[in-house]
């Protein structure tokens, strides 16, 4: 369990680091990229099956339009180099899936976003001018979403209570408090941050969000001395809820995002 931990919330130095990625130069390998696009116009950058090793394969996988193209947070991969792979990535607006999935066999490349003949996306390899102008013109840019779930809970009269922060590779901590019901969720001004053994309190200028640690892991909205008991629920099996239906994010930079 963590040391205790008391802290004014302003995450502005946090923040700064996240907000100011530096571009990733491309020159030296893109004559060994591929551009596809998909029937929206999306457009997407693959390595040549054949033009790295397949650990450097996976850093060259990149989602978005003609000005601006983000790198893909890969979260599982095989294949056989040359000849096929799948890219397991992440992709919280794929709905039913853990990820989406670019499958490459047969000389044919594709995106899985459902478990369905309509969540499959045929790519369209862009042929030489095309890619060589898609490849001049956007600017290559490390992953754009830099936050991650930390806590979701809800009342019994479906208003949520949802925790994020920067993701742990940029640091962390950065917390925000969202409440309200889906499609209408506000960001509460925060003002502390405990976290010890007893559990997780997130106080905003409007009331306290706690969590007690625990077999139940019970969670409690505290406003003008009322307690409301919560319900905790799993992030994880609850990524499409929080990233598409609660209303709070905008576009994520990750394949399957329009959906």
């Amino acid at each position: 369990m963590r040391e205790l931990v008391v802290a004014l919330v302003c995450g502005t130095a946090a923040l700064a680091h996240a907000d100011k990625p530096k571009p990733i130069d491309a020159k030296a390998v893109v004559d060994k990229l591929e551009v596809f696009r998909d029937e929206l116009g999306n457009l997407y950058v693959l390595p040549r099956p054949d033009a790295f090793s397949f650990e450097d394969a996976q850093q060259w996988v990149f989602y978005g339009d003609s000005k601006a193209l983000y790198q893909q947070r890969i979260i599982g991969a095989s294949g056989e180099q040359g000849k096929q792979y799948e890219f397991d990535l992440w992709a919280p607006r794929a709905k039913g899936m853990n990820v989406a999935r670019i499958e490459y066999a047969d000389n044919k490349y594709q995106l899985r976003c459902r478990h369905t003949k309509e969540g499959v996306r045929v790519l369209t390899a862009l042929n030489a001018d095309e890619a060589r102008t898609a490849l001049a013109h956007a600017t290559f840019w490390p992953p754009l979403w830099q936050r991650q779930a930390h806590l979701l809970a809800r009342d019994d009269e479906g208003v949520y209570y949802y925790v994020d922060q920067l993701r742990d590779e940029i640091g962390g901590n950065g917390f925000r408090v969202f409440v309200g019901v889906k499609g209408a969720m506000k960001e509460l001004a925060m003002t502390n941050v405990v976290s010890d053994s007893g559990g997780e309190i997130f106080a905003t200028r409007t009331g306290q969000l706690k969590i007690v640690h625990g077999e139940d892991g019970k969670g409690y909205w505290i406003k003008s001395g009322k307690k409301t008991e919560l319900t905790v629920l799993e992030a994880v099996d609850n990524r499409y809820l929080i990233y598409r239906d609660l209303g709070i994010y905008g576009p994520l930079g990750a394949v399957c995002d329009d959906l």
